[in-house]
């Protein structure tokens, strides 16, 4: 017995009989005879302290109840041989594919089962260590030899929406073997991956596989363009099938939540089907694409894309005259460029905002004007203050200094052949940053973001330097624009696997950003720009904000992976021959224990509720008449 402390509960049992031995103290009171009383007789004799023990059915059932009950606290066991060596390493699969519905339930169900046992199975003092694995490894407990703990962890385990690569959780479970000569794996999948771990391990492998059939089918593809200058949007999308039998699913297709097409499909066994939908709004900026009805892995049923977007912002150039700007400006297709004298810019703003067509770009060549715009602006060579600093004095022949090869400003810009004829000095403001500075220290070019508006400074006019003539100059206005607008589909790409992260380059200003996916709000950390965002963990769109909840740029997460919607399970010899043999013809016996307390444990309490049928008075009265109703109506 695993607690045999427990054992020392069996003094309930002499107690309980004390208790039916027991005589009941009564008042003593005068009668005028005895004879009408004769049926009290017995609890007359009662009168002394104790009498003689007679049977009782309830006194029976309520002994073995209490020795049941303690022999199942001792957690009594038998000793068995087990295959498991003294360290095992569990590894619970929780890729997409687990999250299949079989027959016999859901497959992480299964392997949890599959788990519970193998804990079951442990030797005396064995040690185990649970990981969970998707495209990574989760460690839940670590050699630990409390079983609790471990069945616990074990409990929490849930499918998750990522692809399975089972690499990760071989190269912890290498590691630990490697520690400890006597150590063996288990590995509980649905063995469905054709990638295999490129790492093997140097103990035993033994596979529990779970999982049966493999009707199931998958949205495989899924992308839209747009046609006839951006009108029309043409939909393309694939659905795979991976079971053994042709199949006809409906196929419906939402944009923007509303549902604009549905038709049905017939998908050939172990095939796909495709189709060209053209029935979308062209002003739709999410589209969604469903298999109605039921299989056996719903995760795959669906995905997203985004829709390309081709609005054209409206940019004023502010300027006596700059052919140079104007061409560079002009040749940028995000931009729908206008012109015009400083004397005319309180006009044409006021015209734009009453026609709802503002300007969503400024560009001030030698002109400040006395209230900072509050949309995006770029200042060329001004001469006094303004959001961006302070305006110094002016200096002549100023040389270019060494810049960051890393600056996104200065993507694919070399300005080492740049000549300036003259240049002001600027003491910037603090959310401006120089990006080109002078050999002198000043700044040339600068950027940042003022209260909340991206800003970008020249310090030269165009005509002072042979900037314009370099082919450096239209990417450098480029840049900038890039800068001051953010792109019209965003920072993120359109569309990116689970299980992916994204790198990011956004402006240098930006101390984080922050991720919202399914509603959860999550901080990214920025340095320089730079930073990481976490790959997806389930399908659907993810959208990224700055500090102020500005949208900078939207992706779709699908899984799109065929290994994992094939979800037939696999050749679990594939992942045996990974591991060490041991020898031949010859396994390892340890002993272990086989506990049945829980036998003992049900038996108690079935016990427990016959008593209380059977002894308890008023459920018993009821219990009679309706049987007594029974049998008058079944006369």
């Amino acid at each position: 017995m695993i607690v045999p402390l427990a054992l020392l509960g069996l003094v309930s049992l002499p107690i309980i009989v004390a208790f039916y031995m027991l005589r009941l103290r009564r008042r003593d009171v005068p009668v005028g005879s005895t004879f009408l009383w004769q049926q009290l007789v017995r609890d007359v004799e009662a009168n002394a302290p104790w009498q003689r023990l007679r049977f009782s059915w309830l006194l029976l059932v309520q002994l073995l109840i209490a020795a049941l009950l303690v022999f199942a606290a001792a957690r009594p066991f038998l000793s068995a041989e087990s295959e498991l060596a003294a360290n095992v390493v569990l590894i619970v699969d929780t890729s997409a594919s687990m999250g299949a519905v079989d027959r016999a339930g859901e497959r992480i169900s299964a392997a949890r089962d599959a788990a519970r046992k193998v804990i079951g199975q442990l030797p005396i003092g064995g040690r185990v260590t649970v990981v969970a694995a998707d495209e990574s490894a989760h460690v839940l407990v670590s050699e630990t030899d409390d079983r609790a703990a471990a069945f616990a962890a074990i409990d929490g385990i849930t499918a998750t929406q990522l692809p399975g690569d089972l690499t990760d959780a071989f190269a912890l479970a290498s590691a630990l073997a490697a520690r400890d000569a006597d150590s063996s794996v288990v590995v509980v999948t649905d063995a469905t991956a054709d990638r295999l771990p490129t790492v093997g391990i140097g103990a035993p492998i033994r596979v529990e596989r779970v999982g049966s059939g493999n009707g199931n089918q998958a949205i495989a593809a899924l992308s839209v363009e747009r046609r006839s200058g951006g009108a029309q949007l043409d939909l393309f999308v694939a659905v795979s099938n991976a079971s053994s039998a042709n199949v006809g699913r409906r196929l419906e297709i939402y944009a923007d939540g509303a549902l604009v097409d549905a038709r049905d499909l017939t998908v050939p066994a172990g095939q796909r089907s495709e189709a060209l939908v053209n029935t979308v709004p062209a002003a739709a900026q999410v589209v969604e694409a469903r298999l109605a009805g039921v299989d056996q892995l719903a995760v795959d049923d669906r995905a997203f894309a985004l829709v390309p977007q081709t609005r054209a912002i409206r940019a004023l150039l502010v300027s006596e005259g700059n052919s140079y700007l104007e061409s560079a400006l002009a040749l940028l297709p995000r931009l729908e460029l206008y012109a015009i004298a400083p004397g005319g810019l309180t006009d044409a703003l006021a015209a734009a905002n009453k026609a709802g067509t503002p300007y969503g770009l400024l560009i001030f060549d030698r002109y400040v004007t006395a209230n900072p715009p509050r949309v995006p602006t770029l200042y060329v060579a001004p001469d006094k203050d303004g959001p961006y600093g302070t305006a110094g004095k002016t200096v002549e022949g100023p040389l270019v200094g060494r810049t960051d090869p890393e600056e996104p400003l200065l993507r694919f810009v070399d300005l080492t052949a740049l000549h300036i004829g003259r240049a002001r000095t600027f003491v910037l403001s603090e959310p401006m940053r120089p990006v080109v500075k002078s050999a002198a220290g000043g700044p040339l070019l600068a950027a940042g973001r003022v209260n909340g508006q991206p800003v970008a400074l020249l310090a030269f006019a165009l005509g002072d330097s042979d900037l314009p003539l370099q082919v450096a100059f239209p990417l450098l206005v480029s840049n900038l624009t890039d800068f001051l607008l953010p792109p019209v589909d965003g920072v993120l790409p359109p569309s990116a696997p689970l299980g992916v992260p994204i790198d990011l380059a956004l402006d240098p200003s930006l101390p984080s950003a922050t991720l919202v996916d399914g509603g959860v709000q999550t901080a990214i950390p920025l340095a320089g720009g730079h930073g990481t965002l976490p790959a997806a963990t389930r399908v659907g769109i993810r959208e990224l904000r700055d500090p102020g909840g500005a949208a900078l740029g939207r992706v779709a997460a699908n899984l799109f992976d065929p290994a994992e919607s094939n979800i037939a399970p696999g050749d679990p010899r594939r992942l045996v021959e990974m591991g060490r043999a041991g020898p031949a013809g010859a396994v390892a016996q340890q002993p272990s224990r086989a506990e049945w307390w829980w036998p003992l444990a049900l038996a108690g309490l079935a016990l427990l509720g016959v008593e209380w049928l059977l002894f308890h008075r008023p459920t018993r009265s009821r219990l009679n008449r309706v049987l007594r109703r029974g049998a008058a109506g079944a006369r």
